[in-house]
């Protein structure tokens, strides 16, 4: 059987090409995908572009095209915490939420659950909402769990990033919770196919800080790949 990896960028999925010595093959709707073996099981890594539509489309390639068992996304992320000690670490996702989709209302928002408009309507657990349940299987004790909040629109303020907390909290009280692009997406076209889907990423910045000079998204992205060959 074979993994599926999708990460957004050539910089988030560097680490793995090399070390799997991954061989690049002819573009798909002008992805990348690359092909390498690990612990005698193929691997098969897209690299889709920013953003949901890319991470969705591109994983629902690699699920038609290929014999998957399993399927992983990796990248860096934002988080929703003041603490620097975070920056540049690896976290393993619990639950990857579709944080802005639903309905904006004057004073707040809601949720898809709160309108009735599930996602799809999955054989073994019912209807899925905005949150996607995902597999810490051989995810070590020791990395952070948290909750991914995949959003369309990044934080670029304080403020912003204070508001999506908020609006995960309510969820998830007492998870870390982090941000990103794609990975809610990649997560539910596995649950359609059903299969697995584990999220390793590696937090490369503050929510709402977008100073880059604070940044640490080459560490961010190495932690994260990094910490993926090792839950293999």
């Amino acid at each position: 059987m074979t993994r599926l990896v999708i990460a957004a960028t050539e910089a988030e999925g560097n680490e793995l090409i090399t070390t799997l010595q991954c061989m690049k093959g002819p573009q798909a709707f002008g992805w990348y995908i690359y092909y390498g073996t690990h612990d005698q099981k193929s691997v098969v890594l897209i690299i889709c572009g920013p953003g949901m539509a890319n991470a969705a489309a591109a994983t629902a390639l690699g699920i038609e095209r290929y014999q998957i068992d399993h399927v992983y996304n990796v990248g860096v992320c934002g988080v929703y915490a003041d603490d620097d000690s975070l920056i540049g670490t690896a976290v393993a996702g619990e639950y990857a939420l579709f944080a802005d989709t639903g309905a904006a209302i004057e004073h707040g928002f809601m949720m898809l659950q709160d309108m009735a408009l599930p996602l799809a309507h999955l054989m073994n657990s019912g209807p899925v909402f905005n949150a996607i349940a995902l597999s810490l299987e051989r995810i070590s004790a020791a990395m952070p769990r948290c909750i991914f909040s995949t959003v369309a629109a990044i934080s670029a303020s304080p403020l912003v990033a204070k508001t999506l907390f908020e609006r995960c909290r309510t969820l998830y009280p007492p998870a870390l919770i982090c941000e990103d692009m794609e990975s809610a997406a990649v997560a539910l076209i596995a649950a359609r196919a059903g299969l697995p889907c584990t999220v390793i990423r590696g937090i490369s910045n503050q929510c709402g800080n977008r100073d880059r000079r604070y940044w640490k998204f080459t560490e961010a992205a190495a932690a994260a790949q990094n910490a993926l060959l090792t839950c293999w």
